[in-house]
């Protein structure tokens, strides 16, 4: 119930679905994880990064080092962002979606320090591990259009939002086009 009202972006709900999670089975990592991602969406970071720490010491696995990644980047700290997300990739099953989304994730926080190389290197192993993966197409979609290659650029956008027709994809490529003429 928790998962599902984040979803619908009822994040005090959600919140008091993971602490009666939590209550309920205080040894299972993934109500921690309910309750870490309705505190950041709360705005109370603090409270979250505790959360997490103890997600963390339950159970030191992929879901707890993206959360981890993530509060580091919202503090600021993108270099430790991108050292705990290299740790969420590897703590996950090789070719699951789960560690597609957290090695685009990667991608995405290297494209942003503009390590564009090392972006386009992780966008690339996601979609060995996930074939069409529509986000890591977008990744190098985004990869492409800052090396100035328009065309490549339209052409990987388009096949992400084919297969995930999210607004920030659909975005991308209407400027992408409007660029091109």
């Amino acid at each position: 119930m928790g998962a599902l009202a984040l979803a619908r972006h009822q994040f005090a709900e959600a919140l008091d679905w993971g602490q009666r999670a939590v209550q309920a089975s205080p040894h299972r990592a993934a109500a921690y994880g309910v309750v870490a991602d309705a505190l950041v969406e709360l705005g109370r970071y603090e409270e979250a990064v505790t959360v997490v720490q103890t997600m963390v010491d339950i159970r030191p696995d992929q879901a707890a080092y993206a959360r981890v990644s993530y509060l580091r980047e919202l503090y600021g700290d993108v270099e430790g962002a991108i050292e705990v997300m290299r740790k969420a990739v590897s703590a996950g099953a090789p070719n699951s979606e789960g560690t597609a989304y957290v090695q685009v994730q990667l991608g995405v926080l290297l494209f942003t320090v503009g390590r564009f190389a090392e972006a386009e290197r992780e966008f690339q192993i996601a979609l060995q591990r996930v074939p069409n993966y529509g986000r890591a197409l977008a990744g190098l979609g985004l990869v492409r259009a800052s090396q100035g290659d328009d065309a490549a650029a339209i052409d990987l956008l388009t096949k992400a939002v084919e297969v995930m027709p999210l607004p920030e994809y659909v975005i991308a490529l209407g400027d992408l086009y409007e660029r091109a003429g």
